[in-house]
């Protein structure tokens, strides 16, 4: 039953102002949640109703509050409230209804409207974290129910922020089983940003392969007790495509969506995960970072090409192996597959940029010859086009790049040739 009635008025903290209890919305395993009207605005308040919360706890959310949010995909508390009768909550913003939660995702009740969809996602959930360990803050406690997101978009929402510590502060918060990192697992080490970053792979395999990474034919063998789950998951983790140990491959029956899975996306995406699931298993220093996570997913969604209307990965390390639809751009550090209506995005065209979101340059087939491809121009400058035996030829704003073979295309401080 709610604490709280509607038009009930809870005072914020540091301010004189108040906010109107509208209606109750849910109720999770600390406390409720509330629809409220403050500022002339609505948002949800989250009431720690259950379990009483620490002094540390109360601070370091009102640090949080004047921190502000890392970015906008983050549901950040906004205000504190002051404490009546030793409770209190915080506000944040409402999440709107078409984002939809990370659970459903995995069980198929909802699915992305495209591969590149899932890409985004999996992009903008690995710059968030990025950006809230650059400010030096570790999120502690990610799991399948820390976030929503808009199949339609791409967009991620991240919610129940409200265990983000500083590095090197924990308030008492480990985890959610499976997501926990091994060291968490064996109370070995406290929540922090290496531990994140091993719940992030967890959170990201499942994004693109759907099953658990450490669950498969030698794990399902036992009942998931608190001392033979912190064996699976602490002591000997086992991944299931792990080329070294085969002894945990995937169920047919049980965890067929990774199996149907595992050779559909690109080898960077398959060779990152590998990486982080037997070597970062035990070594945090060979955990993906962010960044890290940022360029593999950027190199995978770089071989999704769409061909008659159909999107398809493509392995263009293989280029015997492509359509005849697509063409090979190798840059110095990525190779990527373009096809008609294929884009290329600021962070391929220039070294120095980090914007995964912004197109730089979009492909398009000749009117005139459905064989001959051009890149469009979409950057703000000038590109250089660079022919065996000829001048090169100024390229610009709007402009189109004939793809043909063997032409060299300067981005500006990258350069490009076409196969």
């Amino acid at each position: 039953m709610p604490t709280l009635k509607n038009g009930e008025m809870i005072p914020i903290l540091n301010s004189h102002t108040k906010a109107q209890i509208v209606n109750y919305i849910a109720e999770g395993g600390q406390g409720e949640v509330y629809r409220v009207l403050y500022d002339h605005q609505e948002y949800a308040l989250k009431w720690y109703s259950k379990i009483p919360m620490s002094d540390a706890f109360y601070d370091n959310l009102a640090h949080n509050v004047r921190m502000g949010k890392p970015n906008d995909h983050f549901l950040w508390a906004v205000a504190l409230t002051e404490k009546v009768k030793g409770k209190f909550g915080y506000l944040m913003p409402l999440r709107p209804s078409e984002y939809k939660e990370y659970g459903e995702f995995l069980l198929g009740d909802v699915r992305f409207k495209s591969w590149d969809l899932l890409f985004k996602a999996a992009l903008n959930l690995a710059d968030s974290f990025r950006i809230l360990h650059s400010r030096g803050y570790s999120y502690q406690d990610l799991n399948e129910g820390s976030f929503f997101i808009h199949p339609e978009t791409g967009d991620v929402l991240i919610c129940d922020n409200d265990n983000v510590a500083p590095y090197g502060v924990n308030l008492g918060v480990k985890g959610m089983p499976k997501y926990m990192a091994p060291e968490v697992v064996l109370d070995k080490s406290r929540p922090n940003t290496h531990t994140d970053r091993f719940s992030l792979a967890v959170i990201l395999f499942r994004l693109f392969y759907i099953d658990h990474p450490l669950e498969g034919q030698y794990t399902i063998q036992f009942p998931l007790t608190d001392r033979i789950g912190a064996k699976l998951f602490g002591e000997n983790p086992v991944f299931v495509y792990d080329p070294k140990n085969a002894v945990n491959r995937p169920d047919p029956n049980a965890h067929p969506n990774v199996i149907s899975r595992w050779n559909l996306f690109p080898p960077d995406l398959k060779a990152a995960f590998t990486k982080a699931f037997t070597d970062g298993l035990k070594d945090i220093d060979s955990r993906i970072t962010e960044l890290q996570w940022i360029e593999v997913l950027v190199r995978a969604r770089g071989m999704l090409v769409k061909i008659d209307g159909r999107e398809q990965f493509v392995n263009a390390y293989q280029p015997d192996t492509l359509p005849k639809e697509c063409r090979i751009l190798r840059t110095e550090e990525n190779i990527i597959a373009l096809a008609p209506d294929s884009v290329l995005y600021m962070c391929q065209v220039d070294k120095f940029s980090e914007d995964y979101k912004t197109i730089a340059g979009v492909v398009r087939a000749s009117q005139r010859d459905k064989n001959v491809y051009g890149l469009g121009n979409l950057t703000n400058h000038t590109w250089t086009l660079m022919i065996p035996h000829k001048e090169p030829v100024v390229i610009q704003p709007k402009g189109f790049v004939p793809l043909v073979p063997q032409i060299i295309i300067d981005f500006g401080n990258i350069k490009a040739k076409v196969f």
